[in-house]
């Protein structure tokens, strides 16, 4: 089992010290991956900062964890700008850099800063960003006129560092998200689900790259919104999602922010040496 620390980007968690500095904690302590949300606001209120800013600030911090968005709303920008961004982060970083995939789900924040769309559009949207970006980090130059973006001789240099592209995750569960998931997709990384859903949710994402003529390996990770308490909790929440298929255990952080070094030497020395 690796681990994952989910950074929420809402009010109270905008001190760019408190972020890295629990990055670099996680680091140390042996977590695999460190992601923070991406909103520009939330339910709680518009305090929120630039999620790919702040991962810049995290990379500059860090050396080997890998970081990345869980996830990012691809309607919400311009998927070739977003391209470039992804992929500065990914040079500044060194190959580190993992793009959560979404079609988002608050519409004050599109309201405001972008449009919001129907479901169906919205994942529409998402399909086509999807192949207007890996195209734009893998093909020297992009022509695409499609329903809903235009690029005209596109040329996005440099090319991310990690190959063939950056690693995309996927927190998606319609079929039409899962479909893009089994064929563009890293990983699996959805929230507020059970294990069976999951164990459910891990099939049909395999069956669809078997379709695909993938190899119907899927790489299965989770975030937990309300991480455990206790080291007895925690451990029978990871075993039942071991079980599952899942390989990577998120935790978002909603732990008091005074707790942070302590709350990781604690999952690193009672939860990660019992798997």
């Amino acid at each position: 089992m690796k681990y994952s620390l989910i950074y929420p980007n809402k009010k109270g968690f905008c001190d760019p010290d408190i972020a890295s500095d629990l990055a670099i904690k996680a680091e140390e302590a042996g977590f695999s991956t460190f992601l923070i949300w991406d909103h520009y606001g939330m339910p709680e209120g518009p305090d929120t900062v630039d999620a790919w800013c702040m991962l810049s600030y995290v990379a500059a911090r860090t050396s080997k964890i890998k970081i990345g968005t869980c996830v990012t709303p691809i309607p919400f920008r311009s998927p070739a700008q977003l391209a470039k961004i992804v992929s500065t982060v990914d040079v500044l970083s060194k190959g580190r850099v993992i793009l959560g995939v979404g079609a988002g789900w608050h519409q004050p924040e599109f309201d405001a800063y972008s449009k919001w769309d129907s479901t169906s559009v919205r994942v529409d949207k998402t399909i086509e960003g999807i192949d207007l970006i890996t195209r734009l980090w893998t093909e020297k130059t992009v022509n695409h006129q499609g329903d809903y973006f235009l690029s005209k001789d596109a040329q996005l240099e440099p090319k991310p560092i990690g190959k063939p592209h950056p690693q995309m995750w996927f927190g998606v569960r319609g079929p039409r998200m899962m479909k893009l998931a089994a064929e563009y997709g890293e990983a699996w990384i959805p929230t507020m689900i059970t294990p069976e859903e999951y164990k459910d949710g891990m099939h049909r994402l395999s069956e669809f790259k078997q379709e695909l003529g993938k190899p119907p390996d899927v790489y299965g990770a989770i975030q937990i919104y309300e991480p455990p308490q206790s080291t007895d909790e925690a451990l029978k929440d990871i075993d039942l999602f071991a079980e599952a298929g899942c390989q990577e255990y998120g935790i978002v952080w909603s732990y008091p922010q005074d707790e942070g070094i302590k709350r990781i030497e604690w999952i690193a020395n009672e939860v990660m040496p019992k798997f």
